[in-house]
């Protein structure tokens, strides 16, 4: 659950940058200086104010000066900066709306380098979702000033694994953005244990990213070059965020062969599971070419997974369509284990459709699957099971997933089945009880 919450916080404050950046314009960040320390140095040209001016919000889009041209420009103080983001992000939790975080970036995005230091020490630093939030934003203006104070604004400040690796991972995004060149020679600079650690991979996606967008071959260049053969993950990191942001065939041709010649199957299957969303035919093709056959079997299902997760329908059709007759059904199975967590009605609409594969053992898979976050859909699809033992795992599966929410739920849900059913359930609860109580 940590996990999963931390992972849906960095990918909201990333949205919310670029959300924010595409909506207003920003003065022009400042560039990585060569002070490494937590300076209270004013932006050069930038005119200092006093916390007695106001910052002028319009009334009814809530946007700040810069995404309302037809307002006339006053400079922003730092007491109403923290006040006007609290009244947009403070009640909302790790759900904060795009459109109030991009409104929250207009104000912030106005401060100079003093004024971000100055309300970062005025906030503080508390772990709540509403403070993680609005620190943020601020350290997300520190890193687009002064990327260096904002990393060692991080190091000092932000506690908790997860937070620290979020936050540092948004600063290096954001200087990435800006000078991913620079931010590449930092990263490499860095010990290697801190490159090890959680925040240098993550750190990789939004550097990378960056560096693909602007310079795909010194993109490409760094990762032969840079990295440990050995390192697969942080080379799997590398080149998955490269080749998320091709386009083109020629582009996706010139980072396989490339990637071809490191021996890392796991590099190869990031390269089609993003060329297969981008242009399926081409990729389908090329993968085709390896000579391989269990290699390319193993990174056709693997990409294919990952397509299925981003279109299922789409995804599933093409991957069976390239199956052998006695290949059905265990591609069926690769189906709907990739689509039963996140979209298990399409799942078993899929199932209902094929008419040439046993969909009793998948169906019995796909409830397995969806029980544990999605209860109320194994449920009302639970009659579909006939086999016994199957049944009464399935129901127990199902009982304990509602308990963790409703034991009265779950006693209600136990209460319907059969009472041959209810008594080998209890039974099977009760066992696993006593095996967990003896250690």
């Amino acid at each position: 659950m940590k996990l999963l919450i931390g992972s849906l916080w960095i990918a909201t404050v990333l949205c919310a940058y670029w959300y924010g950046t595409s909506q207003v314009n920003p003065h022009q960040s400042a560039g990585p200086g060569s002070v490494n320390s937590l300076t209270d140095t004013a932006e050069p040209g930038r005119h200092n104010v006093t916390n007695s001016e106001t910052l002028p919000i319009d009334e009814e889009t809530g946007a700040g000066p810069e995404a309302n041209t037809g307002s006339a420009h006053k400079p922003v103080t730092v007491d109403d900066a923290v006040a006007q983001t609290q009244a947009l992000l403070g009640d909302m939790g790790w759900s904060p709306t795009m459109a109030s975080i991009a409104k929250a970036y207009a104000i912030v995005s106005q401060l100079n380098l003093e004024q971000t230091l100055a309300a970062l020490r005025q906030l503080g630093y508390g772990d709540s979702p509403e403070s993680l939030q609005i620190n943020m934003l601020f350290i997300n203006r520190l890193a687009e000033l002064s990327p260096l104070q904002a990393v060692d604004y991080v190091n000092l400040n932000v506690t908790g694994s997860m937070q620290k690796d979020g936050a540092m991972a948004t600063v290096i995004a954001t200087w990435a953005d800006s000078d991913p060149h620079a931010t590449l020679q930092w990263y490499l600079s860095q010990p290697e244990d801190t490159r090890q650690q959680a925040m240098g991979r993550f750190a990789l996606g939004g550097l990378f990213s960056s560096l693909a967008r602007q310079d795909l071959p010194a993109a490409i260049s760094s990762i032969e070059t840079d990295f440990d053969a050995n390192d697969f993950e942080a080379i799997d990191y590398a080149v998955s965020s490269t080749a998320r942001n091709l386009q083109n065939t020629e582009d996706f041709e010139y980072l396989l062969e490339r990637v071809q010649a490191m021996d890392n199957d796991s590099a190869l299957q990031a390269v089609f599971s993003s060329w297969l969303t981008k242009d399926p035919d081409e990729a389908l093709a090329r993968l085709d070419l390896i000579s391989d056959p269990k290699q390319r079997q193993a990174i056709e299902e693997r990409a294919f997974r990952s397509w299925m997760v981003r279109k299922p329908q789409e995804a599933a059709d093409r991957f069976m369509q390239r199956a052998a007759p006695d290949q059905r059904q265990s591609r069926a199975k690769v189906v709907v284990e990739s689509m039963s967590f996140n979209q298990p009605q399409q799942a078993l609409s899929w199932l209902n459709r094929q008419t040439d594969i046993d969909t009793q053992p998948l169906t019995s898979e796909l409830i397995s699957r969806s029980a544990y976050r999605n209860p109320q859909f194994a449920d009302q699809n639970l009659h579909r099971i006939t086999e016994q033992d199957n049944l009464t795992i399935l129901t127990s599966r199902i009982y304990q997933s509602y308990s963790r929410y409703s034991q009265a739920k779950a006693d209600e849900f136990l209460s319907r089945q059969s009472p041959a059913v209810r008594e080998q359930v209890l039974t099977r609860l009760k066992r696993v009880e006593e095996i967990r109580s003896r250690g």
